[in-house]
């Protein structure tokens, strides 16, 4: 299911490339999931799978990690549903796994995941100009961050 969502041009236009424009094999996400640097997170919304949120680069030496996501049911969009999910992983990397940043990448023009991540408290921290190719055009891929401390001073604001 998973690599089907993947493999959906509306869904892979916004990764990177080794993702975008291809058909993602369900072998690829198994070993992606059995990677000890990655811990991956199924989406639901009344009862069924809808997207993933995702924790790549996972370094618990200097405790830091990227985070993705997708949603793969176009139909939950708009709903809050991939806000909250990034949340509750959010929640998990600096509780459960004791990090201490998390950061996140957009490509310009993804409107709706840079609200993702802005509504979870994600800083813009940086651009690369020119860094990836969409519908024929450089975009830049815009980076953001979120350290431990600015969590949880969002998530006491917001008790």
């Amino acid at each position: 299911m998973v690599a089907r969502w993947l493999s959906r041009p509306d869904v892979n236009q916004w990764l990177s490339s080794e993702w975008r424009g291809r058909v993602i094999e369900p072998a690829l996400i198994a070993i992606a999931v059995r990677n000890k640097r990655n811990r991956f997170f199924l989406v639901r919304t009344n009862g069924a799978a809808c997207g993933f949120v995702a924790l790549a680069d996972l370094d618990i030496v200097d405790r830091i990690a990227m985070v993705w996501y997708a949603l793969g049911d176009p139909s939950s969009g708009g709903a809050g549903v991939t806000t909250a999910a990034v949340g509750l992983l959010a929640r998990i990397a600096f509780e459960s796994l004791d990090l201490e940043a998390l950061h996140a990448w957009v490509i310009e023009g993804n409107e709706p995941s840079r609200r993702v991540l802005l509504k979870n408290g994600f800083r813009e921290s940086g651009r690369l100009r020119n860094a990836a190719v969409r519908d024929g055009a450089r975009v830049d891929r815009i980076y953001f961050d979120l350290t431990r401390d600015e969590h949880q001073r969002r998530d006491h604001a917001l008790s």
